[in-house]
């Protein structure tokens, strides 16, 4: 896999021909016609960030069953001042946007399918639990704390955001330790790291699974860290119902999805320089009400 980035210049990113371009929440992504098929080109918004989902990449294409596809990387370059990954082209269309009548069998096949594999990933065990940093632990406590700290940190530093609300974010992370002491016998296990439906391409016409595209910090961590993602779109689906359907949750689940939501946003925050009060006071609000 390469892991070096090769210089391209100063090339203009979007004045190039290509079938589409787009602003992704990480990067601008274009799809380009070349000789014999197509390519996915990444150019991220912040760097650091193409060598990360390279290595995420390549571990959720080792994870992910046969026959749902997976992108496989090209090459890592800079065009300017803007890391870039090259991908393989893999086809379909989100789930969030070709979505079947909720009540309909296609509809209850490919939530199923959906399912499968997340349900495949979460199989595959781990020999510790990872933080987004890449340190290992022991437990899932751990791991987790660490992350929260290291966001807590970055956090308390962000002037920009409203001093009480960084402070009604930060008391947040009081809860984890009585949160995660029913998953303290959970063994680690592979995570795509941001499952919604979104990340999950299907045939339009045929509503089957195609491919997973986007990992976000694939690693081995807890299960229910990816499961929350799958309410987050798609809801006529249900996906996060038919994921606890199969293996339920410990006790205080619904508390922790509500952590691990406000968690992760902070993450998104301060990966894009992103924020938004009234998203925040919304989570707060689910998390905060008895």
């Amino acid at each position: 896999m390469p892991t070096t980035f090769e210089d391209q210049g100063e090339t203009e990113f979007a004045g190039r021909a290509s079938m589409q371009v787009f602003e992704g929440f990480y990067a601008t992504v274009r799809v380009e016609d070349i000789a014999g098929g197509r390519r996915v080109v990444k150019a991220f918004h912040r760097p650091g960030t193409a060598a990360r989902e390279a290595v995420a990449l390549a571990a959720l294409g080792r994870m992910t069953p046969p026959g749902i596809a997976v992108p496989e990387l090209i090459s890592l370059r800079r065009e300017g001042d803007r890391e870039v990954m090259v991908q393989t082209y893999v086809p379909g269309v989100p789930l969030a946007e070709a979505t079947p009548e909720p009540s309909s069998a296609a509809a209850h096949a490919l939530a199923e399918q959906v399912v499968d594999v997340v349900t495949h990933w979460h199989a595959q065990e781990g020999p510790a639990f990872e933080d987004l940093r890449g340190g290992t632990h022991p437990s899932f406590l751990a791991s987790y704390s660490a992350d929260v700290r290291d966001l807590g940190s970055w956090l308390e530093g962000a002037d920009h955001i409203d001093p009480g609300l960084r402070e009604r974010i930060r008391v947040t992370a009081r809860a984890v330790p009585d949160l995660l002491r029913p998953l303290a016998d959970d063994s680690p296990v592979f995570i795509h790291d941001d499952c919604h439906a979104g990340n999950f391409l299907v045939d339009p016409e045929a509503f089957v699974l195609t491919g997973v595209i986007d990992p976000g910090a694939a690693r081995y961590s807890h299960r229910e860290v990816d499961l929350f993602h799958l309410a987050d779109a798609a809801e006529g689906l249900r996906l996060w119902e038919r994921a606890v359907a199969r293996r339920p949750l410990a006790r205080g689940a619904s508390a922790r999805r509500g952590l691990f939501r406000i968690w992760d946003d902070v993450k998104h925050a301060r990966a894009t320089g992103w924020w938004d009060d009234e998203w925040f006071l919304r989570r707060l609000g689910a998390f905060e009400r008895p």
